[in-house]
């Protein structure tokens, strides 16, 4: 699969003619925001200390020509007025470049004398196709007398701040609305500057799954974060839940990582290994065609098809209803729980057209996922509600009849070393009981993979 087909599928979040109105209350729909004129001088050091952010993770790398950052700084000299640029208050007092980060970049750069390694460009920074102060082609920062260095360093700047009361859905707005140029930043970019915490981290980890790469048929994470974006629409959703879910997507998305910024490690913990095992389900049942729509044949052509993109109401649908199940429930069930997908695909007629249709409606939103979960509960039954952890109280037992690794045979010194493996695997159907339970090293058991 190509960059441009994974674009063209996971790209937007819906249909803009679908989304429904924002649900911002009214004394909040104002973005709060400062303006400040700082002069070049201030705001370099302040780059230096990292008290501005020139390249949040949602920012392209440094783009400019040497050239056209010379024509800047010319500019400046010349006393034209630039255009304002925009930063959002983050955690610690930081602002973060949200519309800008050339017009920074530039003087920075010709201050401290060199362009930064992420550009591209030639380290030093001396001016270059300069017209009208053309003497100082080929000068850098240091080589401009006293009078023209101090005219570029006191030189201001002007800032819109956004502020950090701001509510979150204005605010994304703001950033949204800043970026409609001919490289627009997408949702999912955009929320790495609103959002940015661990759980923006998770996503970028998670990313990285080998079967999830797989599925998607590539090879690295997708360049403009789309794979993130999905991520998080099954994250969110699977909190939120299909009974919950009033028709907007993007809203609920940006909800969940404003509500869930930097969760505990062991809520991080559950987050991962959710998302892991569902898409480990996922690969097992469908492989590559994971995610993708189905096309029955017709009379005139008896042979059906899959689509090569990704359908993210099927991404919905999907995850979300292998969520209620551990691999236990479905690995064992994998070619049934294939073939109830393709009659679906089939014979539902509704199913069909809320998979083709865009948006995000409610009410297709939730059909999809009551119907599946009825089709997998057809062929499974009810989610499995058996503990996949077996107690301490049997660890103890164990390890004082017996403190002997099962999987390497050395003794194991202390309990705490110790863990509790089953010998068939719980995804497999192996049950949390005595008779199925061993005594191993945590190390070993981690090591061949766990339970």
């Amino acid at each position: 699969m190509t960059q441009v087909e994974l674009d063209a599928g996971l790209n937007s979040d819906s249909a803009e003619s679908e989304l429904p109105p924002l649900d911002i209350p009214t004394d909040a729909r104002r973005v709060s925001t400062g303006i400040q004129d700082i002069a070049i001088d201030y705001l370099s050091g302040q780059i230096t200390r990292g008290k501005i952010i020139l390249q949040p993770e949602f920012q392209r790398k440094f783009v400019w020509s040497t050239s056209k950052a010379s024509r800047l700084i010319e500019s400046i000299l010349l006393n034209i007025p630039i255009p304002v640029v925009y930063v959002a208050e983050s955690a610690g007092g930081k602002q973060e470049v949200v519309d800008g980060q050339q017009r920074l970049t530039s003087p920075h750069a010709f201050l401290t004398g060199s362009f930064p390694a992420s550009s591209g460009l030639k380290q030093d920074f001396k001016l270059t196709g300069l017209q009208v102060l053309h003497e100082l082609n080929g000068k850098k920062f240091a080589d401009l007398d006293e009078a023209t260095q101090g005219d570029l360093e006191n030189a201001t700047l002007r800032f819109i701040v956004i502020k950090s009361e701001s509510h979150p859905d204005v605010k994304f707005e703001v950033f949204e609305r800043l970026n409609l140029g001919a490289e627009r930043l997408n949702d999912q970019e955009l929320r790495n500057c609103v959002y940015r915490g661990s759980y923006n981290n998770l996503l970028q980890s998670l990313s990285e799954n080998s079967n999830f790469l797989k599925i998607q048929g590539l090879r690295e994470p997708h360049s403009r974060m789309a794979d993130r974006q999905l991520i998080l629409r099954f994250l969110a959703l699977y909190r939120l839940t299909h009974l919950h879910y009033k028709g907007n997507m993007k809203q609920v998305m940006n909800r969940e990582l404003e509500e869930r910024r930097d969760p505990s490690e062991s809520d991080l913990k559950k987050l991962r290994d959710l998302f892991e095992n569902c898409i480990d389900m996922a690969w097992t049942v469908f492989g590559d065609k994971a995610f993708r729509r189905f096309q029955p044949g017709s009379e005139q052509n008896p042979d059906g098809s899959w689509d090569k993109r990704l359908n993210f109401a099927l991404w919905d649908t999907i995850m979300y209803g292998f969520s209620f199940y551990g691999k236990s429930d479905i690995v064992p069930n994998a070619d049934r729980i294939r073939e109830e997908f393709l009659d679906l695909m089939t014979n539902d007629s509704t199913f069909v057209e809320y998979v083709a249709s865009t948006g995000d409606k409610a009410e297709r939103l939730k059909y999809r996922a009551d119907v599946w979960q009825a089709r997998l509960k057809e062929v499974i039954g009810p989610p499995r509600s058996d503990s996949r952890t077996f107690t301490y109280k049997l660890k103890q037992e164990l390890f004082d009849t017996d403190p002997t690794c099962a999987l390497c045979k050395q003794h194991i010194h202390a309990i705490d070393d110790a863990e509790v493996d089953h010998i068939k695997h719980y995804w497999r159907g192996g049950q949390t009981i005595p008779e199925n339970a061993q005594l191993t090293h945590r190390y070993c058991n981690r090591a061949k993979g766990g339970n």
